[in-house]
């Protein structure tokens, strides 16, 4: 389980829960839920956006495998969806697409994601958590190198489009 931020960059994975298990139940299991769910974490206070008079609170966003939450934000049912459920999901998924977009790229970038890891469980973390690591800092100090910007998608914000970057075995010709 991980969560990332806009900037395609991990802040919080965690391990030990059986794969077989929903991400709803692994969430349960993090340290990183027990803390939100007791309101320990440190998250930034709500802010105003540009052109808004509203503030917004920081909140993590899911998929519908999650428990709905002032801080923690998940699509509605197919099942009770009008016109304004249906943009909120599309744009919610957008913003979703982030952490999708973060484990392409990793798995583009570090091959032992294509297989099943040969290692002892404990070293299986210690390799995943290098990776993690790792991407964080070439995503820092490397961008250009390591992500190019034609790779990432990117939103023109008055018009509201989005330009989808190049994915991972895409012919760019």
């Amino acid at each position: 389980m991980a969560i990332a931020n806009a900037d395609y960059e991990f802040i919080m994975c965690d391990f030990g829960t059986n794969g077989r298990i929903s991400d709803g139940g692994v969430i349960d299991n993090t340290l990183f839920y027990k803390k939100l769910k007791a309101n320990k974490l440190k998250l930034p206070l709500p802010s105003k956006r540009e052109k808004s008079s509203s503030e917004l609170p920081f909140v993590f966003i899911g998929d519908e495998a999650f428990a709905l939450r002032a801080d923690f934000l998940k699509p509605f049912s197919q099942k009770a969806l009008n016109s304004e459920r249906r943009i909120f999901n599309y744009r919610l998924g957008r913003a979703r697409r982030i952490i999708e977009n973060v484990f392409g790229i990793l798995a583009a970038r570090f091959r032992i994601f294509h297989t099943a890891i040969s290692l002892q469980l404990e070293n299986t973390e210690k390799v995943v958590m290098a990776c993690y690591v790792l991407h964080n800092f070439l995503r820092r100090k490397r961008l250009g190198i390591y992500i190019p910007s034609h790779d990432l998608d990117r939103e023109d914000l008055n018009s509201g489009k989005t330009q989808v970057g190049v994915r991972p075995g895409e012919n760019t010709l």
